[in-house]
């Protein structure tokens, strides 16, 4: 008769058995993170992939931004009779003190001659100064208001656009509130709130203002370098030091008295 196994045996072998039991369930354990390693791995890569391909889409500009109601393809707010012979055309910031100047000594007298039929007066409204309010975006914001108050019947753009300077604050603060902007366009006619709210022309004013300092000359020389830049009937017009040009030289560019 076999020898029986001795209490002893009978623990040792237990222990071995629960060892080998916890070796295995330890491997499966270590098959199961592997897997669960790679799969992570393999989201994250997909999320970081995804990350990438969007920002590029976005630093690219993506898709091109639909025009606003009453703007042109290329980001123009025109004013004045559709026969006029002439188009100035007025690169601007509305956070440029320079442009707040260049507004008030000629903008009284181009809308004389817009009035006359004589030119059609096109504002290309930029954001390139959103680094100087601190942190809010103003330029782009009011960029954005006057896309949203451009196609609105029966809104004075011209007026919004002379309050806009008139309300112009000190360069390197935060800008207007929204709601200051908001009540300059409805002392003009226009009923921007909810547009302004959502920033509903936010990407297309972005998308005009790097398109604009992209134009170049029949001699491939960058057209816009800051702002107020003046064009003739789509030609670069400069004053005597290379600034933008003022009335009298205006006046002769489209052939009226100054």
């Amino acid at each position: 008769m076999p020898d029986r196994p001795t209490t002893k045996d009978a623990r040792r072998d237990a222990a071995r058995e629960k060892a080998r039991q916890m070796r295995e369930a330890q491997a499966r354990k270590q098959r199961r993170n592997r897997v669960l390693a790679i799969s992570a791995a393999a989201v994250a890569l997909v999320l970081v992939v995804g990350a990438v391909a969007f920002g590029i889409s976005r630093a690219g500009g993506g898709e091109p931004a639909a025009a606003p109601p009453g703007v042109t393809a290329d980001g123009g707010i025109v004013l004045g009779k559709s026969d006029a012979p002439h188009t100035i055309t007025i690169f601007q910031d509305y956070q440029c003190p320079v442009c707040k100047a260049y507004e008030a000594a000629v903008g009284p007298w181009l809308d004389q001659q817009v009035q006359a039929g004589t030119t059609k007066l096109e504002y290309r409204p930029l954001t390139f100064l959103d680094s100087q309010s601190g942190g809010t975006k103003y330029s782009t914001r009011a960029a954005n208001a006057a896309y949203c108050l451009a196609g609105q019947q029966g809104a004075d753009f011209y007026e919004f656009n002379t309050a806009m300077y008139v309300e112009q604050p000190e360069e390197g603060g935060t800008g207007l509130t929204d709601s200051k902007i908001v009540s300059i366009a409805k002392a003009a006619g226009g009923d921007v709130g909810t547009c302004i709210a959502n920033g509903t022309y936010d990407d297309f004013a972005q998308q005009m203002n790097d398109a604009a300092f992209k134009l170049t000359d029949s001699q491939g020389q960058r057209v816009v370098n800051g702002t107020p830049t003046v064009l003739v009937d789509g030609k670069l017009l400069q004053n005597s030091q290379g600034g933008a040009p003022g009335q009298q030289e205006l006046a002769q560019a489209i052939g009226v008295a100054g």
